[in-house]
Protein backbone atom coordinates (compact mmCIF):
# COMPACT_ATOMS: atom_id res chain seq x y z
CA UNK A 1 0.00 0.00 0.00
CA UNK A 2 2.79 2.39 0.90
CA UNK A 3 4.52 1.68 -2.40
CA UNK A 4 1.28 2.43 -4.29
CA UNK A 5 0.95 5.70 -2.39
CA UNK A 6 4.49 6.73 -3.29
CA UNK A 7 3.90 5.93 -6.98
CA UNK A 8 0.49 7.61 -7.18
CA UNK A 9 0.08 10.62 -9.39
CA UNK A 10 -1.09 13.46 -7.15
CA UNK A 11 -1.82 17.15 -7.37
CA UNK A 12 -3.60 19.95 -5.58
CA UNK A 13 -7.32 19.19 -5.58
CA UNK A 14 -8.11 22.85 -4.82
CA UNK A 15 -6.82 23.73 -8.27
CA UNK A 16 -8.31 20.63 -9.89
CA UNK A 17 -4.85 19.09 -10.32
CA UNK A 18 -5.33 15.77 -8.48
CA UNK A 19 -6.04 13.16 -11.16
CA UNK A 20 -7.42 10.60 -8.71
CA UNK A 21 -9.89 13.05 -7.17
CA UNK A 22 -10.87 14.36 -10.60
CA UNK A 23 -11.47 10.83 -11.90
CA UNK A 24 -13.53 9.89 -8.84
CA UNK A 25 -15.69 13.01 -9.08
CA UNK A 26 -16.25 12.53 -12.82
CA UNK A 27 -17.15 8.86 -12.27
CA UNK A 28 -19.64 9.73 -9.51
CA UNK A 29 -21.25 12.43 -11.66
CA UNK A 30 -21.67 10.01 -14.57
CA UNK A 31 -22.92 7.24 -12.28
CA UNK A 32 -25.69 9.44 -10.89
CA UNK A 33 -26.39 11.37 -14.09
CA UNK A 34 -25.28 14.69 -12.64
CA UNK A 35 -23.34 17.61 -14.03
CA UNK A 36 -20.68 17.35 -11.33
CA UNK A 37 -19.80 15.60 -8.08
CA UNK A 38 -17.76 16.60 -5.05
CA UNK A 39 -15.39 14.33 -3.12
CA UNK A 40 -15.66 14.77 0.65
CA UNK A 41 -13.04 13.22 2.87
CA UNK A 42 -15.42 12.31 5.72
CA UNK A 43 -19.04 11.64 6.52
CA UNK A 44 -19.03 14.59 8.92
CA UNK A 45 -17.82 16.92 6.18
CA UNK A 46 -20.52 15.58 3.85
CA UNK A 47 -23.25 15.94 6.49
CA UNK A 48 -22.26 19.48 7.38
CA UNK A 49 -22.19 20.58 3.73
CA UNK A 50 -25.66 19.10 3.21
CA UNK A 51 -27.06 20.79 6.32
CA UNK A 52 -25.53 24.11 5.30
CA UNK A 53 -27.11 23.90 1.85
CA UNK A 54 -30.58 23.43 3.33
CA UNK A 55 -30.48 25.71 6.39
CA UNK A 56 -29.94 29.44 6.69
CA UNK A 57 -28.52 31.05 9.85
CA UNK A 58 -31.27 31.32 12.45
CA UNK A 59 -33.17 28.37 11.02
CA UNK A 60 -33.94 25.12 12.77
CA UNK A 61 -33.09 21.47 12.19
CA UNK A 62 -35.38 18.79 13.62
CA UNK A 63 -33.68 15.50 14.46
CA UNK A 64 -33.73 12.63 16.95
CA UNK A 65 -32.00 13.28 20.28
CA UNK A 66 -29.53 10.45 19.58
CA UNK A 67 -28.86 11.41 15.96
CA UNK A 68 -25.32 11.31 14.68
CA UNK A 69 -25.42 14.84 13.27
CA UNK A 70 -26.30 16.18 16.72
CA UNK A 71 -24.24 14.02 19.08
CA UNK A 72 -21.07 13.25 17.14
CA UNK A 73 -20.27 16.19 14.89
CA UNK A 74 -18.87 18.67 17.40
CA UNK A 75 -21.75 21.16 17.40
CA UNK A 76 -21.38 21.57 13.65
CA UNK A 77 -25.02 22.49 13.05
CA UNK A 78 -24.67 25.58 15.23
CA UNK A 79 -21.07 26.38 14.32
CA UNK A 80 -21.18 25.82 10.55
CA UNK A 81 -24.78 26.72 9.72
CA UNK A 82 -25.82 29.02 12.57
CA UNK A 83 -28.95 26.94 13.13
CA UNK A 84 -30.70 25.73 16.23
CA UNK A 85 -31.72 22.13 16.78
CA UNK A 86 -35.06 20.73 17.89
CA UNK A 87 -34.42 17.33 19.46
CA UNK A 88 -37.21 14.76 19.41
CA UNK A 89 -37.51 11.45 21.18
CA UNK A 90 -38.40 8.25 19.37
CA UNK A 91 -38.06 4.51 19.60
CA UNK A 92 -34.42 3.69 18.77
CA UNK A 93 -34.05 6.79 16.62
CA UNK A 94 -37.30 6.38 14.75
CA UNK A 95 -39.57 9.40 14.55
CA UNK A 96 -43.26 9.36 13.61
CA UNK A 97 -44.54 11.90 11.09
CA UNK A 98 -47.25 12.96 13.55
CA UNK A 99 -44.62 13.73 16.18
CA UNK A 100 -42.50 15.71 13.72
CA UNK A 101 -45.46 17.71 12.41
CA UNK A 102 -46.40 19.14 15.79
CA UNK A 103 -42.89 20.59 16.22
CA UNK A 104 -42.64 22.32 12.84
CA UNK A 105 -42.61 25.98 13.79
CA UNK A 106 -45.42 28.26 12.62
CA UNK A 107 -44.65 31.33 10.55
CA UNK A 108 -43.98 33.65 13.49
CA UNK A 109 -41.16 36.15 13.94
CA UNK A 110 -40.59 34.83 17.49
CA UNK A 111 -39.63 31.31 16.39
CA UNK A 112 -36.84 29.88 14.25
CA UNK A 113 -38.10 28.64 10.90
CA UNK A 114 -37.97 24.85 10.62
CA UNK A 115 -35.87 24.37 7.50
CA UNK A 116 -34.67 20.78 7.71
CA UNK A 117 -35.80 17.47 9.14
CA UNK A 118 -33.02 14.92 9.45
CA UNK A 119 -33.86 11.21 9.59
CA UNK A 120 -31.15 8.62 10.04
CA UNK A 121 -31.00 4.86 9.76
CA UNK A 122 -28.05 4.41 12.10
Amino acid sequence: MLDAMFRASVGDDVYGEDPAVNELQEYAARLFGKEAALFCASGTQTNQIAINIHVKPGGEVICHEESHIYKYEGGGIAKNSGASVRLLQGNRGRLKASEIEKWIMPDDVHFPVTQLISLEDT
